[in-house]
């Protein structure tokens, strides 16, 4: 597992696609604490804005000092919000009396969103690999009662919807 994890630090392509996925769960849950809706593109170009030539801001959009993949980011901005009714569905689909969604931290729910999008929606990579991106993005906000969490739904989902 050691050795799986430092191969994407030593990818480039790999490292952007992991800081879109960053870029993209944090623009969801921002996007939930405004009064002003943007369009995914119009968030893509604020951000692109934003982080171009910023190290210290890529940092802290992305966990990486590099810009993202700004394909990928808006594709998964796009998809999850073209098909947000059927994602909140099969979020809700696996959630328990411990996991209601009220309770639960806007950026877990962002996280979800992105990655149920990824796994159902977009297929571009196998599930096995997008339960392991978010899990591991999970921890870098959570402890592990949500991590757990995290790779549990997706898994379950994954046998549910596959």
């Amino acid at each position: 597992m050691a050795e799986a994890e430092k191969k994407p630090a030593n990818n480039p392509s790999l490292q952007k696609k992991t800081g879109a996925r960053m870029a993209a769960v944090q623009c969801l849950y921002t996007a939930g604490f405004g009064e002003e809706k943007n369009t995914p593109a119009q968030a893509v170009a604020r951000l692109k804005k934003q982080l171009e030539g910023n190290r210290e801001e890529q940092k802290l959009q992305t966990g990486m000092a590099l810009e993202p993949n700004y394909k990928l980011l808006e594709r998964l901005l796009e998809g999850v919000h073209a098909n947000i009714d059927e994602i909140d569905k099969r979020m809700d689909s696996v959630l328990s009396a411990e996991w209601k969604r009220e309770r639960m931290s806007p950026l877990l729910i962002a996280i979800l969103q992105c990655a149920i999008y990824e796994m159902f929606f977009d297929k571009e990579i196998h599930p096995k690999i997008v339960i392991d991106e978010y899990t591991r993005m999970t921890r870098s906000f959570f402890a592990e009662p949500e991590v757990n969490f995290v790779h549990g739904a997706l898994s379950k989902l994954a046998e549910i919807y596959a």
